[in-house]
């Protein structure tokens, strides 16, 4: 006889829908967040910090031109209407490819995201 916890855990993966993890919130981790926006998927992007930089205009910040909030929103922000995405802040530690989690640390804990698919677009 199965027990609740495994009853809960084929119940849970029977009803859920297909995760997606994305490490990474540069352009690569950004254009593929978004291009799932109408896709039937969870997405939890895992970033390192919680902006975007567009570095091809730092001069611009640097001479006073423009701010340095033109050239790096938030993630959330730019992520703000796609209900299927979210963004968690992190260092991922390890990939479990059998076990299909990403493992993040942030200030002193660990965390444990569960994936399906696997989109790697961090700098290493």
């Amino acid at each position: 006889m199965a027990s609740a916890n495994q009853e809960g855990d084929a119940y849970m993966s029977e009803n859920r829908r297909h995760q997606v993890v994305v490490i990474g919130s540069g352009f690569g981790g950004l254009f593929a967040t978004k291009a799932l926006k109408r896709a039937d998927v969870d997405v939890t992007m895992i970033a390192k910090t919680g902006h975007h930089l567009f570095q091809p205009l730092l001069y611009q910040v640097a001479t006073g031109i423009i701010s340095e909030g033109e050239i790096a929103p938030a993630t959330r922000v730019i992520l703000r209407n796609q209900e299927n995405a979210q963004v968690l802040l992190g260092d991922v530690s390890h990939v479990d490819l059998a076990h299909k989690t990403v493992r993040s640390e942030l200030l002193g804990h660990t965390y444990v995201t569960p994936f399906d698919s696997l989109i790697i677009a961090e700098k290493l």
